[in-house]
């Protein structure tokens, strides 16, 4: 999974969204009781990061568990089909979607299955700068058939964040923070943003609903003592997360440590 440098620009939410929806999330309270673990999974040994169950407190008072999971089940299930995708505009796989994507100098264009295009226009090069907080280059970066989403990388200055077009009506999703990964009905899009290593890149947990008309933002995170490094799926409505964490210093090195949480979401 590819990390990010931190960059000055952060993708913007709207202000309702940012007040409920965005707020930090910290460990839950220790006379809270851990969710039991899911069958198959092994609970981490007392004194590890994961060994209290933590939560994520969502919009409408809604409260999702973080249950204590293990690397064996994360790594028996399939990782995203997205390719790495460097900054660099030679890397860009326009050949995977003949006839539906192309590329006009600093212009990309998306066919939608309704015959319309989106377009998307990055800065020229002599303005694309540190100094230029609205500085962006886009590059296509794949599909999600699933979801019926192409996927478009947004490259601000030091960081990265994700576009999400529809493929059959042009809808398109506000930049968010993270690379997706859709659940296996594809009504569910996952982005993780780990981006506690400093700077302002945003440490950021997301989840996109894919609707009729396209898709829609369900809610996002920012945990404050944990990274969401990738997220797998294993049911269409429960994924397992690897997650960094802060050291006791409240540092976030190379060698963090990390653990995995199975994330159950409502029904």
């Amino acid at each position: 999974m590819p990390r990010f440098f931190p960059y000055s620009k952060l993708f913007a939410i709207s202000a309702l969204l940012a007040a409920a929806a965005c707020r930090p999330d910290s460990p839950a309270t220790q006379d809270k009781p851990a969710a039991p673990p899911t069958p198959g999974t092994a609970t981490p040994p007392a004194g590890s990061p994961a060994a209290a169950a933590d939560t994520l407190h969502l919009p409408g008072g809604r409260v999702v568990s973080l249950r204590p999971s293990t690397a064996a089940a994360f790594n028996q299930l399939p990782a995203s089909s997205l390719p790495d995708l460097p900054n660099d505009p030679a890397a860009e796989p326009l050949a995977a979607a003949p006839g539906r994507v192309r590329r006009q100098g600093l212009d990309l264009f998306l066919a939608t299955a309704q015959g319309g295009e989106v377009k998307f226009s990055s800065t020229p090069d002599s303005e694309f700068t540190l100094q230029n907080g609205e500085g962006v280059k886009y590059m296509y970066w794949g599909s999600l058939p699933a979801a019926h989403q192409w996927v478009v990388r947004a490259w601000a200055w030091e960081s990265a964040g994700t576009v999400l077009v529809d493929q059959r009506t042009g809808r398109r999703l506000a930049e968010l923070p993270g690379d997706p990964v859709p659940a296996p009905d594809g009504r569910l899009v996952l982005l993780t943003s780990p981006g506690l290593g400093g700077g302002d890149q945003a440490n950021a947990l997301s989840l996109v609903q894919i609707t009729d008309a396209g898709p829609q933002l369900l809610w996002q995170r920012e945990p404050s003592t944990w990274e969401p490094e990738e997220a797998r799926w294993a049911a269409p409505n429960r994924a397992i997360l690897k997650l960094r964490h802060r050291n006791a210093q409240g540092d976030m090195p190379e060698d963090a440590p990390v653990t995995y949480a199975e994330l159950v979401l409502p029904q």
